[in-house]
């Protein structure tokens, strides 16, 4: 059964479905700045359309978000990191990311990790790409407030939260849901981002902002 996506209003921007809109509201409860569908883009050899969902200005990062994964093409998405005929914006190690979010998840006790794809961009290596094949991954958000160690270079970037490996990527492409969480069990607790998560899950969109 597919779920009819709701248009929602907030922060400025009309937003496709509900779901698109909250987690807007967890960029904005984790302090990061963001695009919403900032252009189309024709992607991969075949040259396909392609309208991602978000950017991430800070970290260089691409959001795709999907409730129904029966509606998600990961075949489009790795045409999207092509490092040719991708989307053309890289993070500071010039590779294409982008995340793929699906229902926000509880948080109770373990962090959330989301899938990526990711993979390095064929020019400004000076040293090398790290890899050339598409990659596979988890990463999950990390709120600077629950980063206990001082970090001079996060200090300098002036960053308000990360996006963190999870597990090691891997060239081949996971058989299971990816607009799914999965709970990382052993981990720090992390406040901060509980309370993003909780109040993007919980947000009520009452005459076009959330209460």
């Amino acid at each position: 059964m597919t779920i009819q996506a709701i248009d929602t209003y907030y922060a400025g921007h009309h937003f496709r479905s509900r779901l698109e809109a909250r987690w807007a509201h967890v960029f904005n409860d984790l302090g990061l700045r963001w695009e919403y569908e900032p252009q189309g883009y024709l992607v991969g050899e075949q040259r396909r359309p392609y309208l991602p969902d978000f950017y991430l200005t800070d970290l260089g990062w691409w959001i795709e978000v999907k409730g129904d994964p029966q509606r998600l093409d990961v075949s489009l998405l790795v045409d999207a990191v092509h490092p040719t005929h991708g989307l053309g914006r890289t993070d500071p190690w010039h590779r294409t990311n982008i995340l793929i979010l699906g229902p926000i998840p509880a948080y109770r006790d373990t962090v959330p990790a989301h899938h990526s794809i990711s993979r390095s961009a064929a020019f400004g290596c000076d040293s090398g790409c790290p890899y050339t094949s598409t990659l596979f991954g988890l990463h999950h958000f990390v709120p600077i407030a629950d980063v206990v160690r001082g970090d001079t270079e996060l200090t300098a970037r002036r960053l308000n939260a990360l996006l963190i490996p999870s597990c090691r990527p891997s060239t081949q492409a996971p058989d299971r849901d990816v607009t799914e969480a999965i709970p990382l069990a052993e981990h720090d607790p992390m406040p901060h981002l509980e309370a993003a998560y909780l109040l993007g899950r919980t947000a009520r969109f009452e005459h076009g902002q959330a209460a």
